[in-house]
């Protein structure tokens, strides 16, 4: 492709449309070629001929190519002949050679034998060319050689090799779509030695080269995109860029050329009937109907829709293979072009080409092909009050529900938008709209239809309807108790849907396994593990989804949240073995990721539980194989996502946990999951503990959407049940932290589970106890990790934990020293080798209280926890040993916020935060004497002198 510059004038005769003009079109993305030609002249300026042999398509670019390789020769000298043959000239031998030359040619000697003649005519051209020659070098181009005439391709097969010893330059082209005599002389001439320029497709680099230049400003994502469709060739870019120059389609926003319209340019379309125009009547009619079928197409689809035998359709698509506008895929064909295509497409009226997309989709729905296929083209025919069209939606969205539910939700949305306000359809299609909204995890929009629809009275069936999905839209809003109460007034109507009393239990038992009631086992005893638990044949059918209940031999939903149900009891009460296995049960019922929202997912619960054992290579093989495309548009994308930061998490890992929780809580707000979005703030908080940003920390906390016990815990169930407390403790000691925590003293008796997830949460619980006074606690907390324990022999974690807390309460150096052993994650070995130094020191023992304090501080180190850090660095300076905590990078400013060290800055933002020196160090674990040393170099570096203008910088810093 090419822009616009100077042009110089060109000596020697040309044919008119190789005159030269007042501007001339640098090309792009052509620089391999442009060598070619140029080694080419640089041949014939030395007095040595060549021959150059240009094929290209439609589009190519190959006339503007050329005629920048004249202009080329022009400035370098040369004596031109450059023509193009055509269809009309073909009749005349020699048009070309003729038009490039402009001297007469020998009156036809009337006697002469044609054989004869044409010699005579050959040896006319040569002696011409050789005239010339001995005065300039020479450039004969020739273009469209697939138009010319026998006598002139004759003329081509002996004039080069003749003249191969004069200043002579060849440059031959063709249409590379266009087999004939031309494509038998290029064969012919490259043995004899001549060079091949195959004119491609532009790189993207060229496109968005000739973008930039166009419109002055880099090209914005949907530009680019747009421009991709034309699959580099030169003519659909000029003219895409031409079109939108005309009609101001592209302005400049934020320093990038962005597209302001979503209309293709009349250029666009004009060139689409040009090649449309080069084709016969039945090719024609075969694209633009292709085109309203998509990028690719079935011969048989297109030939349903004219009404044809793909057989008798072979010549027309075998016409526009030719016309390198289509290319034969592996079982279908496909646009070359996606540009070219969209404008095909939109040649058609719109009628015409709504009819076209109603018929296609209603034929793959009725032929038991791709549904989702169906759900675009219907969705493309859908009109208002249109009954035809929208009963195509419907199906189309019940036959999606269960393999795509984002499909399903769109097309049950535009049904729902389509339809009256007093249509009799209006209400099923809220119904259906609500339910695939949730399914598809859009919870808002979801729970705004059900409400809206709930306001009203409604027949008992829809009202049902509603309810369940209203229900499962809770549990993931972190609302479990309300979740609780709409599938309850389900499950107390008589006579209920099999599907949707199913629905209605899988709501509750998620409610309930959320909120951990009392009722949790009960609710799912009552369900049967076996699939089709519940009792079907007194059930009456559902009218308003026909289709979704689930078939003999396929678990229910039910059956499966009972399982899930069942194991968090068993792990509550510390049948930890009981609950994995109930957690496997479900996954043979359930071996993959389910991609409605609506339904629980065992691999991740399992994958849960085993992080909460410290099993990590096996969690991530389960999560490895949970992650499915479909998963991450849902909330257990978002717990998926939480899950991966755990175990970061557990294997000390914080900037990788910090980065995966970051992402779940993201993706759980932008679906409106705030119970999963609460879930992943706790974890998050957790992690800044551990970092020893207690700000931060207490950020998380304060922002979490929904607080409270809710279904997502189950993916993070340490996190969620100590964060506060453990944030509470930070803060304001272990009074407070203990406040957090009044109904441990009484659940641990019969929930010891509760423990479960953190291997050091016994341990911490029983150290905060015993700083607070409440022995008793401390020794109900060893206990119930004991009875996890002794449950479980076969698990590490569980043995480390008893261990642990056994020796913190207990004030054992051996419990200690076996969980120091013991703990598989960096940073829980850490803290019981601190909590064992910490006894050390009590006992007298100094060199032992070192040892281990330096083990602590190794681990602390490993995993990036800064807080725990500066705790063990206080406690060894208290036992005479120093560690220099900060370092001066390489190259460190000497003044600005940048200069502070770690330990400056850490102060700096404890103290914007309203603290005094003795509270900054309390937080810090260092004395206030050092405190005011650090603030005493911070506020010299930062060129301050009081604790508000401190403040100031450090808040504009945050």
């Amino acid at each position: 492709m090419m822009r616009r510059t100077a042009a110089a004038g060109h000596p020697g005769g040309m044919a008119s449309i190789y005159e030269p003009s007042a501007v001339r079109e640098a090309v792009y993305g052509r620089a391999a070629e442009q060598e070619i030609v140029g080694d080419l002249l640089r041949r014939a300026r030395r007095g040595t001929g060549g021959v150059v042999l240009v094929d290209g398509g439609q589009g190519s670019g190959k006339s503007l190519f050329l005629r920048a390789s004249v202009d080329s020769a022009a400035e370098q000298g040369f004596s031109l002949a450059a023509a193009a043959a055509d269809q009309v000239g073909r009749a005349i031998a020699f048009f070309a050679l003729r038009a490039a030359l402009r001297e007469p040619f020998p009156e036809p000697d009337d006697g002469c034998a044609p054989e004869r003649e044409i010699e005579r005519s050959i040896a006319s051209i040569r002696a011409c060319l050789e005239r010339r020659a001995a005065a300039a070098p020479v450039l004969v181009c020739l273009d469209d050689l697939h138009w010319a005439s026998p006598a002139t391709l004759a003329a081509l097969r002996t004039l080069p090799g003749d003249l191969d010893d004069r200043p002579i330059a060849w440059l031959l082209a063709r249409s590379s779509a266009q087999p004939g005599g031309a494509e038998q002389l290029f064969g012919l001439l490259e043995k004899d030695g001549a060079v091949r320029v195959p004119l491609g497709p532009l790189g993207q680099n060229a496109v968005r080269a000739m973008l930039a230049d166009a419109f002055g400003a880099v090209p914005d994502r949907a530009l680019t995109e747009l421009a991709r469709g034309a699959a580099g060739d030169p003519a659909l870019v000029a003219g895409l860029i031409g079109g939108l120059r005309e009609e101001e389609g592209v302005r400049i926003i934020g320093g990038r050329a962005a597209l302001t319209s979503s209309r293709l340019p009349r250029r666009v379309h004009d060139l689409a009937r040009r090649r449309l125009g080069d084709l016969g009547r039945e090719a024609r009619h075969l694209l633009v109907t292709a085109a309203v079928l998509g990028p690719a197409f079935r011969l048989a689809d297109a030939a349903e829709l004219l009404g044809r035998t793909p057989a008798a359709l072979l010549p027309a698509v075998e016409e526009t293979m030719d016309a390198a506008i289509t290319t034969a895929a592996e079982d279908a064909f496909t646009f070359r072009h996606e540009l070219l295509r969209r404008a095909l497409g939109e040649l058609t009226p719109r009628p015409a080409r709504t009819a076209l997309h109603l018929q296609y989709g209603e034929n793959l729905l009725a032929n038991g092909r791709s549904a989702e296929g169906a759900a675009d083209h219907l969705l493309a025919a859908a009109r208002p009050a249109d009954r035809a069209a929208l009963a195509g939606l419907d199906e189309a969205a019940v036959r999606v529900r269960a393999s795509a539910p984002r499909v399903a939700a769109d097309l049950a949305v535009r049904a729902l938008e389509l339809t009256p306000p007093g249509d009799p359809d209006a209400l099923p299609r809220a119904v259906a709209a609500a339910e695939s909204l949730a399914a598809a995890g859009r919870l808002e929009q979801a729970h705004r239809i059900a409400r809206d629809q709930l306001a009203r009275p409604l027949p008992p069936e829809a009202e049902d309807r509603l309810r369940c999905t209203l229900s499962s839209l809770l549990c993931a809003l972190g609302r479990p108790e309300e979740a609780a109460g709409e599938a309850r007034t389900v499950l107390t109507r008589p006579l209920l849907a099999a599907d949707l009393r199913d629905q209605a239990l899988t709501a509750h038992l998620q409610a309930l396994t959320g909120l951990r009631d009392e009722r949790t086992g009960t609710a799912a005893e009552a369900v049967p593990a076996l699939p089709g638990g519940h009792d079907r044949h007194t059930s009456r059918p559902s009218s308003l989804s026909p289709g979704i209940a689930a078939s003999s031999g396929i678990a229910a939903p039910s059956a499966t949240a009972a399982l899930l149900a069942r194991a968090v009891v068993h792990c509550d009460a510390g049948r930890v073995g009981e609950g994995l296995e109930a957690l496997r049960e479900a996954v043979r019922h359930e071996p993959g990721s389910s991609c409605d929202a609506r339904q629980a997912q065992p691999l991740l619960v399992l994958a849960a539980a085993l992080i909460d054992l410290r099993r990590l290579d096996e969690a991530g093989k389960l999560l490895c194989a949970a992650d499915v495309p479909a998963l991450r548009n849902l909330p257990a994308g978002a717990a998926l996502s939480l899950l991966r930061g755990r175990v970061h998490l557990a294997a000390g890992r914080l900037a990788d946990a910090a980065a995966e929780a970051g992402a779940a809580r993201a993706a759980a707000e932008s679906l409106g999951a705030y119970g999963y979005a609460a879930t992943a703030h706790c974890v998050l908080s957790v992690i800044e503990l551990r970092r020893g940003d207690i700000a931060a920390a207490a950020r998380h906390l304060s922002a979490r959407p929904a607080a409270g016990p809710q279904f997502a815990d189950i993916y993070a169930r340490a996190e969620s049940l100590m964060a506060e407390a453990q944030l509470a403790e930070a803060l304001d000691g272990a009074d407070a932290a203990l406040g957090h925590l009044r109904r441990l003293r009484v659940d641990l008796h019969v929930r010891p589970g509760l423990l479960l997830g953190d291997p050091t949460a016994a341990a911490w619980l029983a150290r905060t106890a015993l700083a607070a006074g409440d022995a008793a606690l401390a020794e109900v907390t060893a206990d119930a990790a004991r009875r996890l324990a002794d449950a479980c022999p076969d698990q590490p974690a569980l043995t480390a934990a008893a261990a642990h807390s056994r020796g913190v309460a207990h004030r054992d150096a051996a419990c200690l020293a076996q969980a120091t052993a013991q703990h598989a994650g960096v940073w829980d070995a850490a803290s019981a080798a601190e909590d064992l130094g910490v006894l050390h020191g009590d006992q007298g023992d100094q060199d032992q209280a070192i040892h281990r304090l330096k083990e602590a501080l190794d681990g602390y180190r490993q995993a990036g926890a800064g807080r725990d850090q500066a705790r063990v660095r206080r406690r060894l300076r208290e036992l005479g040993i120093r560690h220099r905590h900060w370092t001066a990078a390489p190259g460190k400013p000497i003044s600005g916020w940048n200069s502070l060290t770690h330990t400056e800055q850490a102060i700096a933002e404890l103290v914007a935060q309203g603290l005094n020196n003795k509270q900054v160090a309390g937080r810090m674990y260092i004395s206030p004497h050092t405190v005011a040393h650090h603030l005493r170099q911070a506020f010299r570096k930062l060129g301050i002198a009081s604790r508000v203008e401190l403040t100031r910088i450090a808040i504009e810093r945050t």
